[in-house]
């Protein structure tokens, strides 16, 4: 075996480093599309592997059974719901900007805050900053959506990108871990090890912290549509991410609807929210959280909401799921990391 000298390894590496790159900048619009494929293909890999047993060892059609599954029952009724969340944006700013009873009333109230405050604190003002910032978060939010569906073409491209990417992330999946691992210098048991912990993180992630909050924010809005509070599918939204702030959860945002129903007179409407969002809305937490979780990563729930904040804001919509996902798979190395520099062996956790 002829060993390489040390300027055809350099000229090696100064060829690959620039080859990574221009691949980089060649892939990078595509990447949150890929980012969000992966993420499916590792949430519905158990359902992948049923149905290979089904099929016999079959790759291709069970990797397409569940691209239509994840179609059909995920990307599908969020398209919907960012149409009916654009239209109840558009909806809000209007009613704010045309000076409906309700702003009027959110008006006395701020009123009545702000006076009260100032007995302690003579110089506190409120209400013109409040309604000035909730129409300006209204504005931001309405001019990015209108951007987001102005370019509906893109959006339908990474939609079918995602499809096509889940497809093939199924069904050649064993042979990308394969790649992963001959091209790790970590031993194979390493290398395996932290992919099934990695793999176990995003799962109890998504179906623990983000699942359990899409569905409590799905109550929220069921909730406010049946006790007559407008815009439900905005507030559905809100309740999403109130649902990752600790202790509090969606409690913010149903029970001052509740008393808002109950100031306005209506009782019973009042009530009945308090109570579901008491009841049904907060118990969800409780029942589904610890079903999901099945000895993965658990991430305290202040750093979940921090890291899907940050994700928003450094990654845009994506980074909904890119910020724990991250975050999960951080805190998975910091638990490998003891055992890898004793060389321990490490379970997989599966």
């Amino acid at each position: 075996m002829i060993k390489p000298s040390i300027g055809e390894l350099v000229f090696f590496w100064v060829l690959f480093a620039g080859v990574a790159v221009l691949s980089f900048f060649v892939l990078s619009p595509y990447i949150p599309a890929l980012f969000l494929a992966g993420v499916f293909a590792v949430v519905f890999q158990p359902a992948h592997e049923r149905l290979q047993k089904v099929f016999r060892g079959k790759e291709t059609l069970p990797a397409l059974l569940v691209v239509l599954i994840v179609f059909f029952l995920i990307l599908t009724p969020f398209v919907y719901l960012g149409i009916q969340l654009f239209q109840e944006i558009i909806s809000l700013y209007g009613t704010l900007t045309a000076g409906s009873s309700i702003v009027v009333a959110v008006n006395h109230l701020l009123v009545v805050a702000e006076n009260y405050i100032q007995q302690f604190i003579p110089d506190f003002k409120m209400q013109a900053n409040a309604m000035v910032y909730l129409e300006e978060a209204l504005r931001f939010a309405a001019s990015n959506l209108n951007t987001f569906f102005s370019g509906l073409v893109a959006v339908v491209f990474q939609l079918v990108l995602i499809v096509v990417a889940t497809f093939f992330l199924l069904r050649d999946g064993s042979k990308l871990r394969q790649f992963a691992i001959r091209w790790s210098p970590l031993p194979d048991q390493y290398d395996k090890s932290i992919i099934a912990k990695v793999e176990l993180a995003v799962t109890s992630v998504v179906k623990g912290s983000l699942l359990t909050a899409i569905m409590q924010g799905f109550f929220v809005g069921v909730g406010f549509a049946i006790f007559g509070i407008p815009n439900p599918v905005l507030w559905g939204v809100v309740g999403t991410i109130c649902a990752l702030i600790p202790l509090l959860g969606t409690g913010i945002i149903t029970i001052p609807a509740g008393a808002w129903l109950l100031y306005t007179g209506h009782i019973s409407s009042g009530i009945g929210l308090i109570l579901w969002g008491v009841f049904l809305v907060g118990l969800i937490d409780n029942i589904l959280r610890p079903f999901f979780i099945n000895r993965g990563v658990d991430v305290h729930p202040l750093l979940i909401l921090l890291s899907v904040l940050g994700g928003l804001a450094y990654f845009g919509p994506v980074g909904f799921l890119a910020g724990p996902i991250i975050l999960a798979f951080f805190f998975t190395l910091l638990n490998i990391y003891p055992e890898i520099i004793k060389g321990h062996s490490i379970d997989s956790g599966k």
